[in-house]
């Protein structure tokens, strides 16, 4: 995806700030040293609560963050803002997620979790209102913290500090013009079919990162011995299921599956060349979120 298909998920012609191109990003000399703080940051997030890790599949991912930005922009004085389960489910299409019934559960999960409450309407006592926890709030920082760290790597001394130190307003301010950018964000995992197949699976995002992670130190692209038992516990997911994930990848043409005593995975160059430019746009887009956040403290 070039700078300007990425710019092109903007189809009303706003004025964007300037931000760090994809392809400035890629031609950076410390790139692999970026793409390498972003899979392990993806890698550890939350994966020391089995109940979070969950988390970082793209859907719940997705809900997860919409939640959050959603409740930043409310008004209290335009009701049409409030986020409710409606507005959730008016949403979740526009980021080609469907409405249905596990993302429903999930978000019964949150509450379950303390992460979110659901609350009467002032205006329609049968209408739920949907409001972040703190707990949620600081797990969103985290998350935040680790996307800009690949940045800060590239960029050091510029202004992704404030994201590393988990700034509040900082953070506010990110996730209210995260809702500007959402067709970006859909643009880039609609756009890149090896990343978008893996983000799709079950427990498929932490695999890919995962493989990634390997792949990337090694010369030949190969994951270490045993990634199967591995990915399976890390990702909180049976050999069995992993296997198939990567069954699937591999008659893709994504990947090669090990042959005879030699139990690695091999990444094959497709899957490198996008997993590269995946990190890539998620850097761009992150960048350009940035970016509109420091001007929404601005102004």
């Amino acid at each position: 995806m070039s700078d300007q298909s990425l710019l092109s998920a903007f189809s009303d012609g706003r004025h964007l700030p300037e931000f760090r191109s994809v392809d400035e990003i890629l031609a950076h000399a410390r790139f692999n040293d970026a793409v390498i703080v972003f899979v392990d940051g993806l890698v550890g997030l939350w994966s020391h609560d089995p109940r979070l890790r969950p988390m970082l599949e793209y859907e719940r991912a997705v809900c997860f963050m919409l939640i959050v930005c959603l409740a930043a922009v409310e008004d209290e004085a335009r009701p049409e803002t409030w986020l409710t389960m409606a507005r959730l489910r008016e949403i979740l299409p526009q980021l080609s997620i469907a409405p249905d019934r596990p993302i429903m559960d999930f978000v019964g999960s949150l509450v379950e979790d303390d992460l979110i409450r659901l609350e009467p309407s002032p205006l329609d006592r049968r209408a739920r209102r949907i409001v972040p926890s703190q707990r949620m709030l600081e797990l969103d920082r985290e998350w935040l913290s680790v996307i800009h760290a690949p940045l800060d790597c590239l960029y050091p001394n510029m202004t992704y500090e404030v994201a590393l130190a988990r700034d509040e307003a900082h953070h506010r301010a990110y996730r209210q013009a995260s809702v500007q950018v959402f067709a970006v964000a859909n643009y880039i995992m609609t756009s890149n079919p090896p990343a978008d197949y893996f983000v799709r699976e079950a427990v498929g995002s932490r695999i890919f990162v995962m493989l990634m992670a390997e792949a990337e130190r090694d010369p030949e692209h190969r994951s270490d011995r045993a990634f199967l038992t591995r990915a399976a516990a890390r990702a909180g997911a049976s050999r069995t299921h992993v296997r198939n994930v990567l069954k699937g990848a591999a008659e893709r043409g994504y990947l090669r599956l090990p042959e005879g005593g030699d139990n690695r995975i091999e990444a094959m160059p497709i899957l490198i060349e996008s997993g590269r430019r995946w990190v890539a746009e998620c850097l761009a887009a992150t960048d350009l979120t940035h970016r509109i956040a420091l001007a929404l403290l601005k102004a």
